[in-house]
């Protein structure tokens, strides 16, 4: 019965995926300045973290990353966009993960596996910018998957 059921939330859920909009994460809410996400992949949320929130005088902040596999990567692309207005000030490609150079521990895991990955960040710039930035990060597997989708907006006055 039980087994029944969960087929069939999982039949509405794949049904209804173009639909599913998360909710938004809020990373850091100083005086100074808001970042948050949404994730944009309709079949999962993806969990990040800052930590501490940086302000006008910390640049070195640790961040996680968190999620569980829907495709497995033998190799992983990143594409970044940063927005601010109407334009695309910057657009960046990197390739993460190939089957001959794996750069990180996550390289080569499976779908249903839960990757968690922690890393340094250093924010320097963050005191010299104004206004309202978006950004929209894709990660996409070997086969052209949607890995995972996050849309970050930075709010400083």
């Amino acid at each position: 019965m039980a087994l029944l059921f969960m087929s069939q939330a999982v039949l509405l859920f794949k049904a209804t995926a173009e639909q599913v909009r998360w909710p938004e994460h809020v990373l850091c809410n100083s005086p100074n300045f808001q970042l948050s996400y949404v994730s944009c992949d309709p079949f999962q949320d993806v969990g990040l973290t800052l930590n501490p929130c940086p302000d006008l005088h910390s640049v070195q902040v640790n961040s996680s990353l968190s999620l569980v596999l829907n495709h497995s990567i033998e190799e992983l692309y990143l594409s970044l966009d940063l927005i601010h207005g109407d334009q695309k000030p910057i657009h960046y490609d990197d390739s993460l993960c190939l089957s001959h150079l794996p750069r990180f521990t996550f390289c080569g895991r499976r779908k249903g596996e839960l990757v968690n990955h922690d890393w340094p960040l250093k924010i320097k710039a963050i005191r010299y910018i104004k206004g309202q930035f978006n950004a929209e990060i894709r990660l996409v597997n070997q086969d052209g998957h949607q890995i995972a989708c996050a849309n970050v907006s930075l709010n400083k006055g």
